[in-house]
This record gives C-alpha cells, structure tokens and sequence, in this order.
C-alpha cells in the first residue's frame, strides 16, 4: 500500500438529510429526519394529517409518545388525527421552512432561537412569540472530571472566561500546571444546524463583550470582538451537525479527541450512562450564565396549515402536556418544561451535573443579531483542508447518478469559505488529480468548470483513490485548520492496488494524532456500494458514513458541510 493512503466518504445522514429537502405538507410527503419518530400505526383516508418535526436529541422521549397518541384514535370534527412525526436538525428545518420545502405543522426545535430566525428569514410571524415548552435542557461546557478539576471545579465555577483563555493559549494546559494535557481542543457543533452551536458562539459573543444581555450587531461586528471569536476558533476539533456525532467520537477517543464540547445537559447524561470505559464528563455552567434549550412546541401560523390541522395539533399538545410529567422528562435526560419545576434524578451531581444550575440564563439576542452572529461565524470559523475524492466510472452514468452527483458536489461548493481549501481527484480503473489544493478563493472556477465535465468511464479503484486523497492532505503539514478527504463511490472496489484492510489500518494509525488526524467522509452512493467497506474506512479516521442516492445527494452533501 502506498503511505498515507486514507479514505474520506461521504455518506448521507439517514433520512434526516434526506427529510431536509421533501415537503411535510402533503398527505405522503416526510419531512427532514433519520427517518425515524414516526409512530407505527398507519392513518386512516380519513386523517387529519399533522406533520411534526422535532430536534434529534428528543427522540427517545417523542418516538413512543407519538405512538400512543395515534392508537389513542382522537379525532377532530369527526375525524382521526393522525401526527406524522419526523427529526430534524433544528437549524435544518429552519432554513428548509423559511424556503417552504419542508412543511410541518407542528415543529419542536431545540430552542426558541430557530422560530425568531425563522420569522427573520420568510419575513413573516409563522412561529409565536410564545409557546409552551416540551421540556428543557441547558447548553452546558462538557469537560472530563480530571481536566475539570485541573480549573478548580467542583470548588469554583468555570466561567466562559477561562474556556476562552484555554481556547486562545499557545501553551494550553501547561498554562495550569498539566503540560501533559497539551493543546486545549474545544468542540461545538455548525450553527447553521444546531442549537448548542449557535448557542455556543452566541455565548461566545456575549463574553467577549462583556454583556448578559442586550447584544446588538455593532457589538457582533466590532474588529476586536470578531478578533477574539476568530481565535477562539482556532481550538476547535470540527464542527458538526449534531452533538451525538461528537459524544460518540468523544466514547471512542477520549480526551484525545477533545478538551471540552458544548453540548446540552441532556447529551451529557447519555454519554454518562454509557462512556465506554472513559472518564466521567462533567457540566460546567459557566457563571456569566448560559442558554436554555426550551424545546417549544411551535404551532405554525403559515399558509399551508389548516383549521383543522391546527385543532389536531391542540389535541396532541394537550397529550403531552398530560403524558410528560418531571419523571418521564428525567427519564430521558431532560428537565420540566415548566421552568419553576425542580429537575429530578437522574439530573444529580453524580451523573456529572448540578440540578440547582444554571445561575443565571443568558437572554436570546434579537433575531437580525442572530442572523449577523452565524453570517460573521462563517467568515471567522476555522478554515479547512478538503480533499474531494469522487468517483467517474462507467455505473455512474446510469441512471442520471453522475449528474444528480455533480449537482451534489455544488452545493457543496456553496459551503465553503474562500479561505477553504479545496482540492479534486476523480478515479475509475486509476487515480486523476484534476484540481491541486488551492483556497477556493483562487481555484473556485476552475473547480467547477472541471466538475462539469467529467465523463463516466472505466471501473472503480476506490481504496487507491481515497489514501491519495488522505496522501495529498498529509503532504500539507497544517494543523492549523481541519484536515478531511470527501469520498463519494458507487461501486464496489475492484481495481485498487491496497486493500480495505490496509487502508483501514493507515487512518488507524494517524487518529490520535489530533490536529494532524486526517478524518475521511464517505458517500456509499447508490445500492452497489460497499457500505461495510466505506463505514470502516470513515470510523476508522474518525470521520463520518453517509449513504445516498441521485433524489438525496444534494442533502447528503450539506450535512458533510456541517463538519466544517
């Protein structure tokens, strides 16, 4: 096998890439998600239909709830009300609502924030000012026990403060006495798709001003700010589109993967129930305050609901209103929905966390702030190094799989950051390097002219493609941004010259070096592919699977944005 051959695919994200980009208006539409939440009962012709999105985290507390309320068989003037029920990323649905591609009549983000940004985007009150809350959640700094203590935790309250200290410092640890620790490596995930990432850097801005609340754009837009949040930046693992991604990295890895990951208590708890042999995660609740996840229960005022609908809705709000007591929100990691109402075990101090925090919670900034903090964040987040590895043999021309594929490949682009850089190989019986890696700034034209004229030909050299691509960003030596191949195949493997297990073995070796750590993304595209194959080689980098087909690759490619 050549050295420092690894293999990045880009697989799609269940349906919930998929659900992204479908209507939920119609009666067989879904809408974004896994694919997954929607109860097992079938509706009558009948029903009146109730498309419902919820965030990923509240899956195994909605999923059998929504069940019980179908087979319950309520009805609304005589009819069955029947809630179709889907996940979806919160900043996801926001954008795909605000576009009307994806159309629920009930919609539970993670927070309140996405409906203010909802209503900034379409220009329109779709969603209420006011809405009950499901149940709750506090976006927390998630730390190991050991690194925690090292700040004086459980003593002294960790505030945003000392994190961007840590984020910021050359000397990392060592600055505190644990030169052993090395570089502090802080995570959250993109804001464009999840709540405790725009949760985090909102945070981010109201520490580096000073504020609590009352954070305005001349705030968000004043050089030594964006400063601060630029080299904060810089500490960071990856982003990505939900926190369960970085909790299973985080199991997997250990304190090698990362320092520290803002994430919601309630992820915390998951991780801690089951840590794989790893240390303990603790909640740090920083003392300038912090967000609270409310999870609302949104019932859309947009021109595709009906009366009816709306009645539905009221009907399956009342359900869980009853069904969801403290004891069924702790169950599943969360606490009451009412914000007067004392949170119950499992939220102890045992299990990492402190019932009587947060202090103090941080007001949600306006929704042009909001929408100024995520278009300033992707031009300060960390820039990356991407190796795009994309199949052209003969099966792609079937089917309208290479076209549907360079579509795909587009969207992407409309992603990346000028400073990004950016490379293609394209591969069938051998390996093509077509685009050097260059920022997308300069070789953006070329890149696209290039894609738009590759021709399907030939077999499939996968393995070889892939450690080229791992090859090529080795060769950069830069562990100042984030480093990953995007591979997209197919086919099974039939021309390579090393094999999976040997690729398998390099990405395996190079993991623990964090920040040089090349992590690969796969795409199995289509049913010829080899899942298995492409599932080791993302796991193994630490990167990422996703499958797809022609009607889901756009979507498939936009949840590979997210990780960077």
């Amino acid at each position: 096998m050549r050295t420092g051959r690894l293999l990045i695919i880009l697989v799609a994200i269940g349906a919930v890439a998929i659900a992204a980009i479908v209507s939920m208006g119609g009666s067989d539409e879904g809408g974004g998600g896994s694919g997954s939440g929607a109860a097992a009962t079938t509706a009558a012709d009948d029903a009146v239909r109730v498309p419902f999105a919820y965030s990923p985290e509240k899956e195994q507390l909605l999923e059998p709830l929504v069940r019980a309320f179908n087979e319950q068989g309520a009805e609304v003037g005589g009819r069955p009300v029947f809630v179709e029920a889907q996940v979806v990323s919160s900043g996801e649905a926001q954008d795909q609502i605000g576009k009307q591609q994806l159309r629920p009549v009930v919609w539970s983000p993670a927070s309140s924030l996405w409906g203010r940004l909802l209503n900034f985007q379409a220009d329109q009150e779709w969603a209420p000012d006011d809405n009950p809350s499901i149940v709750r959640t506090p976006l927390v700094i998630a730390m190991w026990e050991p690194l925690a203590k090292t700040l004086g935790w459980p003593e002294k309250q960790v505030g945003f403060d000392r994190i961007l200290e840590l984020a910021t410092s050359e000397r990392g640890w060592a600055a505190f006495g644990r030169p052993e620790y090395g570089k502090f490596k802080l995570g959250h995930t993109n804001p464009d798709f999840s709540t405790s990432g725009l949760s985090a850097v909102a945070a981010e801005y109201y520490a580096a001003t000073g504020k609590r609340e009352g954070l305005t754009v001349e705030d968000v837009e004043k050089p030594s700010v964006r400063k601060q949040i630029r080299d904060i930046e810089r500490s960071i693992v990856h982003y990505g589109d939900t926190t369960l991604f970085f909790a299973e990295q985080m199991k997997r890895y250990g304190p090698a993967y990362a320092s520290a990951v803002a994430m919601e208590e309630v992820t915390l708890l998951d991780f801690n129930r089951d840590r794989g042999g790893q240390p303990k995660l603790v909640a740090l609740y920083p003392r300038e305050g912090t967000f609270d996840s409310d999870n609302p229960f949104i019932v859309l005022d947009a021109p595709w609901v009906t009366a009816e609908q709306k009645q539905g809705a009221a009907a399956f709000q009342a359900f869980l209103e009853e069904r969801i007591t403290p004891e069924v929100a702790a169950k599943a990691g969360f606490r009451p929905g009412d914000p007067d109402a004392k949170p119950i075990p499992p939220i102890t101090t045992a299990n990492g966390v402190d019932p009587e925090q947060p202090a103090r919670t941080l007001s949600l900034p306006e929704p042009r702030v909001l929408a100024r903090i995520k278009s300033a964040w992707r031009e300060d987040r960390k820039p990356a190094n991407i190796q795009l590895v994309f199949d052209t043999s003969g099966s792609m021309g079937e089917e309208g799989k290479l076209e549907e594929a360079k579509r795909g490949l587009r969207t992407f682009f409309s992603q990346l950051s000028p400073r990004d850089r950016i490379g293609l190989i394209a591969f069938n019986d051998r390996v093509f390097p077509l685009v050097d890696l260059a920022t997308f700034g300069r070789n953006q034209a070329e890149m696209r002219s290039t894609v738009d004229g590759l021709l399907p030909e030939g077999q499939t050299a996968a393995y070889d493609a892939i450690g080229d691509g791992v090859g090529k960003i080795i060769a950069l030596d830069d562990d100042t941004r984030i480093n990953a191949v995007v591979a997209l195949t197919d086919g099974e493997d039939n021309q390579s010259s090393s094999t999976v297990d040997q690729l398998v073995a390099a990405l395996e070796r190079q993991t623990g070096q964090e920040g040089e750590a090349v992590r690969v993304y796969t795409i199995a595209y289509g049913r010829q592919a080899n899942k298995a194959a492409l599932e080791r080689i993302a796991q193994a980098s630490g990167g990422k699977a996703f499958t797809g087909d022609p009607k889901q690759i756009e979507a498939v490619y936009r949840s590979i944005s997210s990780f960077f």
